[in-house]
C-alpha cells in the first residue's frame, strides 16, 4: 500500500500582491521624478559662469566692507523694517544713503522696493508691505561718503 502525503496547496495570489505593490512604488517614483525635472531649472543664480569668474572681486569687496567695521542690525518692528547703523566705534551713522529691496527666497516673484527714512541716531525705517508672511531677504546698499556696505539679511515677516 502506497502512502501519499497531501501538502496544503500554496496560494497563487501572494506573488501578484508583491508585483502590484512594486508597480505602485514604480508609478509613484515616476510621478515624483517627472515633477522634479519639470519644476526646477537647475540654476540658482543668473549667469553662474560670470559670477564664478568674478568671485575674487566679491572676496575683495567683502574684505573692504569688513575693514569699515560698520555694525548693521535689521529688525521688524510694528510693520516696519528698521535698520540701525553704527561705525567701528559704536557711534551712529546718520547721513547714509540706502537703496534696498525685499526678495522672497522661495519664489520667483518680483522684488519689492524698500524706501528708507532716517529717524535719527543711525536709525532708518521702511514700511513693510509684503503680500505674504514668511521669510524674506533684505538686500540693501548703504553709502556714506565713498564707503559702501552691502547688506543681505533674512527676516521673518508675520501678519
Amino acid at each position: 500500500m502506497a502512502m501519499t502525503i497531501d501538502h496544503p496547496r500554496k496560494s497563487s495570489w501572494i506573488p501578484w500582491v508583491f508585483v502590484g505593490a512594486m508597480l505602485v512604488v514604480i508609478l509613484v517614483n515616476a510621478v515624483m521624478v517627472t515633477y522634479a525635472i519639470n519644476s526646477y531649472s537647475g540654476l540658482a543664480v543668473d549667469k553662474p559662469y560670470e559670477r564664478g569668474v568674478r568671485y575674487n572681486d566679491v572676496l575683495a569687496a567683502q574684505k573692504g566692507q569688513d575693514a569699515l567695521g560698520w555694525r548693521v542690525s535689521v529688525n521688524v518692528e510694528a510693520g516696519q523694517l528698521v535698520l540701525r547703523i553704527q561705525d567701528r566705534d559704536g557711534q551712529p551713522l546718520d547721513r547714509v544713503g540706502i537703496t534696498g529691496r525685499l526678495e522672497r527666497p522661495v519664489s520667483n516673484d518680483a522684488p519689492l522696493s524698500l524706501v528708507f527714512t532716517a529717524t535719527g541716531a543711525g536709525r532708518f525705517v521702511a514700511p513693510l508691505n509684503t503680500p505674504h508672511p514668511g521669510q524674506w531677504d533684505v538686500k540693501a546698499a548703504l553709502r556714506h561718503g565713498d564707503d559702501q556696505y552691502l547688506l543681505v539679511q533674512r527676516i521673518m515677516v508675520t501678519k
